[in-house]
């Protein structure tokens, strides 16, 4: 009795400890429950969900990838994890349908929108980051010409949402952006514009600043007036200030006031993100190179510069404005220089904070490839 007893804790125990230690220690996947995963489908947001077992070979040969993808997503699009061998998680992975594992799914707006199979190609950090941020629902108006912006103005003025217009030096729409548009889909209007050098700026009224920072333009419902946004260009900056703009109560110039007051200061954990995803970027970059002569020439040639002001900070759009901490303001009263982050090039930019192994580049994935096959759902005899 006792031993029967004991082998069951043991399993038991295993089980646990073989399921927190399929994702590496420091991964951003977070392990959900049913009344997690509820509140996760809450959300008017996209997220990307593993449905795994720790005895499951191919789940413990994809965690890595997959962790390296969530680092590369952090925080726009949540990345998590469901143990569906604990019993606790079996009902919930039997409503997601959910019969062999890995099984990996997209719920591009939590549960308002139904949710898709990943399918495509072999479980990469490459192909997962991809297919998740190629498919948060993009509900932005893209205003391709500078006559267009104000037409814009004046037709969504006599709709009943507040609008706001980013004007961006990018070719592509920040994922910031477009994670916005979806998470506020049918509460306000959002659009964007390139502003490659400034001049659509200086034509609306705005300085042409050297760096050419994004700019986003808010219009109070039925304005045809814009209140220049003064904030942090972050997630949770942004989305706190729409909300107050959606209200409709508050006063926008107080909001803003308080908005820019608002100082980036990164916690330990945020920074250790921050580094982790400069780090692997590097590790992309030189792998695409054949040697380390080549990739210190490209670096050169300017594909080692403007990362963080291209891609941005986790979660944010541009450089963010440093700490004024004490210790970092000269005697004379002017600012230090030391700490200041690696920036990198928009060249690379766009390939994300993932990466192969340095050495070894990453071969891309056919399009007619298909996913390595899931592992059926019941583990072998020799695995129990």
């Amino acid at each position: 009795m006792w031993n029967t007893q004991l082998f069951a804790l043991t399993l038991a125990l295993s089980s646990s400890l073989a399921s927190a230690a399929i994702f590496p220690k420091d991964t951003t996947v977070k392990m959900l429950d049913p009344k997690e995963f509820r509140k996760v489908m809450k959300r008017n947001e996209t997220s990307m969900v593993a449905f795994v077992a720790p005895w499951c070979g191919h789940c413990q040969r994809m965690a890595p990838e997959y962790s390296k993808a969530a680092l590369g997503l952090y925080p726009l699009v949540p990345t998590y994890a469901v143990d569906c061998d604990d019993d606790a998680n079996k009902r919930l992975c039997a409503e997601q349908d959910v019969k062999g594992f890995p099984t990996v799914k997209l719920f591009p707006r939590g549960k308002y929108v139904p949710p898709m199979t990943y399918d495509s190609g072999e479980r990469t950090a490459t192909a997962f980051f991809y297919w998740a941020s190629r498919r948060v629902p993009n509900h932005i108006n893209k205003l391709g010409q500078l006559p267009e912006i104000q037409p814009w103005v004046e037709e969504s003025a006599k709709r009943s949402l507040p609008r706001a217009l980013l004007l961006t030096k990018e070719k592509k729409t920040p994922l910031l952006w477009t994670v916005l548009g979806n998470k506020f889909q049918g509460e306000i209007e959002l659009a964007v514009h390139r502003d490659r050098k400034g001049k659509s700026s200086v034509a609306l009224g705005y300085d042409a600043e050297i760096d050419k920072k994004s700019k986003i333009l808010i219009y109070p419902v039925g304005s045809t007036q814009a209140v220049r946004y003064e904030g942090l260009a972050k997630l949770d900056s942004l989305s706190k200030f729409l909300e107050s703009v959606i209200d409709g109560t508050a006063d926008l110039n107080i909001v803003n006031k308080e908005a820019a007051a608002e100082e980036f200061v990164p916690d330990e954990t945020e920074l250790e993100i921050e580094r982790k995803q400069e780090a692997q970027r590097i590790a992309l970059a030189h792998g695409g190179f054949a040697d380390i002569i080549d990739f210190e020439e490209a670096l050169k040639n300017g594909q080692g510069a403007n990362f963080h002001s291209s891609h941005g900070y986790p979660g944010s759009m541009d450089d963010l404005p440093k700490k004024k901490a004490a210790e970092e303001v000269k005697a004379d009263g002017s600012e230090s220089k030391a700490g200041e982050p690696i920036v990198e090039s928009e060249n690379v930019a766009d390939q994300a904070a993932f990466a192969a192994e340095p050495s070894v580049p990453a071969a891309p994935t056919p399009e007619s490839e298909t996913a390595e096959p899931a592992e059926p759902t019941v583990p072998p005899k020799d695995e129990l």
